[in-house]
């Protein structure tokens, strides 16, 4: 299979989780990495423990980016012009990681919260789809990835809004696999992931983990290297595109 070495790669949501996991065994393989969160700090500490993390010669850099705001179409643009240089160097690959879940019954569900959901997990990768192009190596060995969730192979109750997306962003990618070929687009659905979303330390995680393992097939959480494994696959692998690939441990199974 084709190796990453030398080639690029922006990871939009990699200041932390899966996407910094992402970036770091990129980097590991060789290849060269932009992150782009919405918090400058924590971009930065990201960027430093990435260069501490990986080999000597590992080129590292970061930006920032709002996925929330009204203009995201215009800052994505911008993001993509940083990272570039204005297009004079092109990137190979586009991951996704940025969102969040929705966690919130019906009965708690307005009109705002189905759009401020909409916003990260349709429109913003949309929006990436759209310019990503102008900016991304033509060719099948190019690519897009977005992660999605497992709940829209198994909706978990009380969460509907995180079905909705989940299922929507595959059929999304599907569409745009069609439409920007040979530029291949692809989704990854982790499933429980042990990421700081449950907690800034493995011991504030600790109930989380527990809870999740208790009811998980493999008796285990999924860790944010392994789901990270599957984005890098999908880099490598130019004969995959309008794909799926699930890290959830079974759950689509029990």
């Amino acid at each position: 299979m084709p190796s990453i070495s030398g080639q690029s790669l922006l990871v939009i949501g990699g200041s932390s989780g899966i996407g910094a996991a992402v970036a770091r065994l990129a980097a590991e393989q060789g290849a060269r990495v932009c992150i782009a969160s919405s918090n400058a700090g924590r971009v930065a500490d990201a960027v430093a423990r990435l260069k501490a993390e990986s080999p000597a010669t590992a080129d590292v850099r970061g930006f920032t980016v709002d996925l929330s705001r009204p203009d995201v179409e215009a800052r994505l643009e911008k993001l993509f012009a940083d990272v570039t240089a204005g297009g004079t160097r092109q990137l190979d690959h586009v991951v996704v990681t940025a969102g969040r879940a929705g966690m919130r019954t019906i009965a708690r569900t307005d009109r705002d919260f189905i759009l401020g959901q909409a916003q990260l997990a349709i429109v913003a990768p949309a929006l990436i789809a759209k310019l990503a192009p102008r900016f991304l190596t033509p060719g099948y060995a190019s690519s897009l990835a977005f992660c999605g969730g497992r709940a829209g192979d198994k909706p978990i109750k009380g969460w509907p809004a995180a079905a909705c997306f989940a299922a929507g962003l595959e059929g999304l990618a599907r569409g745009l696999a069609l439409d920007l070929a040979p530029l291949r687009v692809n989704v990854v659905h982790p499933g429980a992931t042990e990421t700081e979303l449950w907690g800034p330390t493995p011991e504030d995680r600790k109930g989380a983990r527990d809870f999740f393992a208790k009811t998980a097939l493999l008796g285990k959480v999924g860790t944010p290297d392994e789901v990270a494994e599957a984005f890098v696959y999908l880099m490598r692998d130019s004969n995959t595109t309008g794909a799926t690939i699930n890290s959830s441990g079974g759950i689509a199974v029990q």
